[in-house]
């Protein structure tokens, strides 16, 4: 049986949207102290939005999954992948580079966009996110496919 932190990589989709998501509170940061409270403000907006949905420890529960299986490529967000992990999310993100702390928060969630579309769906995904960034799909790319290669080493 593969390890509970197995996990493909988030859809190029919702990678796009967690990039647009951090960028709209300011992403690339000066300081990993920016760069938590981007990520703080980001995740107190989806938190008002989702609770009506799946309730505050149901919004909780998804970051510390999403954590969990974003650890494989941060291993820093093991302390964010707890219970209590919430409270750890700042000072986790607060102790790396501020370039490492931007790839960290990204990638935390871009997994938590693709946990939240399997639990509630795409179109309520996107409604959920329009609510808090009236913009997010506006400032999609319109054709990825004729971005240069990309290379995930």
């Amino acid at each position: 049986m593969p390890p509970a932190t197995a996990m493909s990589r988030p859809s190029a989709t919702q990678a796009g949207k967690a990039k647009r998501l951090l960028a709209s509170e300011g992403a690339p940061w000066s300081s990993s102290e920016e760069c938590a409270a981007a990520v703080w403000r980001v995740y107190e907006k989806l938190n008002a939005r989702l609770s009506p949905i799946l309730g505050s420890a149901g919004v909780q529960a998804l970051l510390v999954r999403s954590a969990k299986l974003a650890q494989a490529e941060f291993p820093s967000l093991a302390e964010v992948a707890t219970p209590e992990g919430l409270t750890r999310l700042g000072p986790c993100l607060q102790v790396l580079d501020p370039t490492i702390a931007g790839e960290a928060a990204a990638s935390l969630f871009e997994t938590f966009l693709e946990l939240m579309t399997t639990f509630i769906g795409e179109r309520l995904t996107v409604l959920v996110l329009r609510s808090a960034w009236p913009a997010i799909e506006e400032t999609a790319p319109r054709r990825e496919r004729h971005e240069g290669p990309r290379s995930d080493s």
